[in-house]
């Protein structure tokens, strides 16, 4: 059960931080760019620091997202 726990929470870590990124990514170019062009199109060094920006949230999140299906797996297994 233990194990189950822990990869739901990387899963959950993993996507949301995903939907975030992403999300991000499509309001800056409706509110800052208004629809022309893409943030891609604008500047390699920005695509470059968006994708670092985004593994990097990825990894952090998976990584609580695992760590609090364990604590919370540990807890139940107390009670």
């Amino acid at each position: 059960m233990k194990l189950t726990r822990v990869v739901v929470g990387i899963t959950l870590g993993a996507v949301s931080a995903t939907v975030l990124a992403w999300l991000g990514l499509y309001l800056c170019g409706v509110f800052v760019l208004h629809g022309k062009g893409s943030l891609f199109d604008a500047s390699r060094t920005a695509e470059h620091a968006f994708f670092i920006f985004w593994f990097a949230l990825t990894a952090i999140a998976s990584i609580m997202g695992g760590y609090l299906g364990y604590t919370d797996s540990a807890r139940r297994k107390q009670n």
